[in-house]
């Protein structure tokens, strides 16, 4: 119902019509969040050729693997950049990438908390929707939203 008076308009709603508005905004927003608006994707990492460029074209060489869907060749590109650096972070992480998608969750959390322990302030891991599931460290609904689950090895 709408209301003129001395020049001005206000709308009177019920509280039925006012709970009626809620349930659309509310939608909106529950579907942005499920398709990934505010959590952090997890993608393979590269770094810079720094100690051991052999390593790193091997862990770039993965990258590509991984993202063509060849898991188990790039498992193998990311292990062999390992056996050059033991150490070389970026390789940990994507080894459990890889690792995941093979569902051997408990290596894969093996190489998760070796990443976050070799470079605990790095953000692209330690804040990795799968890196948080496999450490035990999401919500429940960041495990929900992102897809994943926790695992426990």
């Amino acid at each position: 119902m709408v209301e003129y008076r001395a020049g001005v308009c206000s709308m009177n709603r019920s509280n039925e019509e006012r709970r009626l508005s809620w349930p659309p905004v509310l939608l909106v927003i529950l579907c942005w969040l499920a398709l990934g608006g505010c959590l952090p994707k997890s993608v393979p990492l590269a770094s810079l050729p720094m100690e051991h460029p052999t390593a790193t074209d091997l862990n770039l060489n993965g990258i590509d693997q991984y993202h063509a869907g060849h898991w188990m060749e790039a498992f193998e590109s990311f292990d062999a950049a390992l056996q050059i650096d033991p150490d070389f972070v970026e390789a940990h992480f994507n080894v459990a990438l890889a690792l995941h998608q093979m569902d051997q969750h408990e290596e894969a959390t093996r190489h998760f908390r070796r990443a976050g322990e070799l470079d605990p302030r790095n953000g692209a891991i330690v804040n990795s929707a799968l890196y948080r599931n496999h450490l035990g460290l999401s919500s429940t609904l960041e495990g929900h939203l992102s897809g994943g689950y926790r695992y426990q090895p």
